[in-house]
């Protein structure tokens, strides 16, 4: 990925669709720091698609996610 924002997700909705999982769990995860990738910035939610693939390979994998 050349440009950063091919690489970014806006808000709660677009990280649910890109994860699959239901809005209200994403926010949950987010707010509580376990959707690894995804942060605030500027009041809104924000994820990166790379951060947030290397997030669920490492728990698949058994690796502890910081």
């Amino acid at each position: 990925m050349d440009n950063i924002a091919d690489d970014l997700l806006e808000g709660i909705k677009s990280i649910s669709r890109f994860t699959g999982i239901a809005e209200r769990r994403a926010f949950y995860l987010a707010e509580k720091g376990e959707l690894y990738g995804v942060f605030k910035q500027g009041g809104r939610w924000v994820g990166l698609k790379s951060k947030i693939r290397e997030g669920y390979q490492k728990r698949a994998s058994g690796l502890e996610v910081a």
